[in-house]
């Protein structure tokens, strides 16, 4: 039993050197990976492939657009991971720092360790504004009352104004 394998589309930019020479066209992918990996602007990298592999620009960023794509699996796979690993990083310094008595770098890591696990975003914070509640009592009758310029006593009704946090900022 044979499997299909989709024939390359005609609008496919990479078609060509796929149909030609599939490991010539994974090396240079992965030499777009590896200079991405080392930084440089999009326009650089693209530069430097078009001058080493004798391509024009638009080729090479032919390259570059399929090895973000393979960049960008690899840190979806590898991003729980990576996490893991800053956090068990993060915990150990802890360890460390408490034994020195660093309380600082202590407390530093351990709003990291919160702001990693959610803690402390504008969503959260929200949710835990206050409620301010502010009534006005009417005077009482105990002889004092306020006077206006005019020496007319002032009448106060009573007011109250809450705050309503419906949860949206």
């Amino acid at each position: 039993m044979t499997v299909a394998v989709p024939s390359p589309s005609k609008h496919d930019p990479l078609r060509k050197l796929r149909k030609s020479n599939p490991e010539e066209l994974e090396r240079r992918v992965n030499d777009a990976y590896m200079l991405m990996l080392h930084g440089g602007s999009r326009r650089e990298n693209c530069n430097q492939l078009a001058q080493k592999y004798n391509v024009s620009y638009r080729q090479a960023e032919n390259y570059y657009f399929k090895a973000r794509e393979l960049m960008k699996t690899d840190m979806s796979e590898n991003r729980q991971d990576l996490l893991n690993q800053v956090n068990n990083m993060r915990l150990h310094t802890i360890q460390r720092a408490l034994k020195r008595g660093n309380l600082q770098v202590v407390a530093h890591l351990l709003d990291s360790l919160a702001r990693s696990a959610g803690e402390g975003t504008a969503e959260q914070e929200a949710t835990h504004a206050p409620t301010l509640n502010i009534s006005i009592q009417p005077p009482r009758s105990n002889g004092h009352s306020l006077q206006s310029a005019s020496d007319e006593p002032l009448q106060l009704e009573p007011v109250t104004v809450e705050t309503i946090h419906d949860g949206h900022s």
